[in-house]
């Protein structure tokens, strides 16, 4: 992977645009990074079309005066009923290498019911997606990058994870960050709410090894192959939804890379309460890759 260079940007409609903050920050490290800001409008009339198109030009000669520092800066309208349906489709046109999107905030209760437009982009992002939940917080943050992979998944090893740690790197070169693997050890019933391991064995060439220390082996073997010294390799037992965040305020991290793929162990679908938890959680941003996109 080299670094990303033409980004399509998630405008919110309100004043604060943490995603294009973000992206106006990689831009001044990176000055020939491209920035396309798309604007989906999803509440309109056909025959309103035109004039709104011309109203949201006019917005964004405002912001082009505001991101003086993005020197590549260009914009499209997308009309569509389907926020997140119409920025994906986007995505999938004029050869982007990233997307960028702001997080919103999460109603436990209604969430249940209704998915959030950041939920359903990432659940078909068909590029690389960063998702930004204030762009002001990584100023306080470390320089830590934390990749997240789940070893176990035979689905998501290889290409994925080397795709994935070349994208942390990347991502850490940007701020001279640092690196850390984690592997999380998740409990045999994801329902519970700590991972007590001690009864879970795993048959390896010596005999049965506990899970714990095979997980670590994957993790080793990763990071040497990578030259990641060992002091930033982190194996963590139970739940992905509190062990991730946990270890991202440990490391004071202002990034977490992760890929997903249909069976995953590690989020699952990024339907699943984990990988919402794992968002609202933490403070820095959330970098996703989905394996199914990744050759396409």
């Amino acid at each position: 992977m080299t670094t990303p260079n033409k980004f399509a940007v998630l405008l919110k409609p309100t004043e604060e645009q943490p995603a294009l903050d973000r992206a106006a920050q990689y831009a001044r490290v990176d000055p020939s990074i491209s920035v396309v800001a798309v604007r989906v409008v999803n509440d309109y009339k056909e025959e309103n079309v035109e004039q709104i198109t011309l109203k949201e030009k006019a917005n964004f000669e405002m912001l082009k005066r505001k991101y003086a520092s993005i020197q590549n800066f260009d914009f499209k309208v997308v009309f569509d009923k389907n926020v997140a349906e119409g920025f994906n489709a986007e995505c999938k046109t004029d050869n982007y290498s990233l997307a960028v999107i702001s997080a919103n905030k999460r109603h436990a209760l209604k969430d249940l019911f209704i998915s959030n437009v950041d939920s359903q982009i990432m659940r078909k992002c068909a590029i690389p997606l960063l998702v930004v939940r204030d762009a002001s917080s990584t100023a306080t943050l470390g320089q830590s990058v934390i990749l997240a992979i789940d070893f176990t998944d035979a689905a998501q090893v290889g290409k994925l994870d080397d795709y994935l740690f070349e994208a942390a790197s990347n991502f850490a070169k940007s701020f001279d960050g640092t690196v850390h693997i984690a592997n999380c050890v998740t409990p045999d019933n994801p329902g519970l709410m700590g991972g007590n391991l001690s009864q879970s064995k795993i048959v390896s060439s010596g005999g049965l090894e506990n899970r714990v220390g095979v997980h670590f082996k994957l993790a080793e073997e990763f990071a040497l192959k990578h030259n990641v010294p060992l002091e930033n390799v982190h194996v963590v037992e139970g739940r992905i939804d509190e062990e991730i965040p946990r270890l991202c305020e440990k490391l004071n991290a202002r990034m977490v890379c992760m890929g997903t793929t249909p069976r995953s162990t590690f989020l699952g679908s990024m339907n699943s309460s984990a990988g919402e938890l794992v968002l609202e959680q933490i403070k820095g941003d959330i970098f996703i890759v989905n394996s199914e996109k990744l050759d396409k």
